[in-house]
């Protein structure tokens, strides 16, 4: 079912304020930047409110999810590259790099990134995922 070199499903997200707004409360983040477009230009940072950088995660950690349900993350290592604004159609791909076979488990270790637009790229994450074996 796995190799080394195939590719993993995709995921997506439409990143939106009510998203961000829910975020700001689970992560007791009350950082304009976050909530409201107008701190955002006076900080000259743009003209959308910015996502913040743990739900980023979030979207990766989905992904992986989706590729392997039930699975356990066993490691996770990531680089912020950019920022994912309010309004932007995120995109989580990736591809396994490497398998070991560990006593009737399967250490998957994939490379992973999530990107807007196709060129954009917002995080690159490696991921050592945990699954049963089949």
């Amino acid at each position: 079912m796995y190799s080394k070199g195939s590719p993993l499903k995709d995921w997506g997200f439409l990143v939106s304020q009510d998203s961000m707004d829910t975020w700001a409360k689970i992560l007791d983040d009350p950082n304009p930047i976050h909530l409201d477009v107008n701190a955002v230009k006076l900080l000259s940072m743009g003209n959308r409110t910015i996502n913040q950088g743990p739900a980023n995660i979030a979207y990766i950690i989905n992904m992986v999810e989706k590729n392997f349900p039930g699975s356990q993350i066993k490691k996770m290592n990531n680089k912020m590259t950019n920022s994912i604004l309010e309004g932007d159609l995120v995109k989580v791909s990736g591809q396994v790099l490497k398998i070991e076979n560990k006593e009737g488990e399967l250490l998957i270790s994939c490379s992973i990134k999530l990107t807007v637009d196709e060129e954009r790229v917002a995080v690159i994450s490696e991921v050592d995922v945990l699954v049963q074996n089949a």
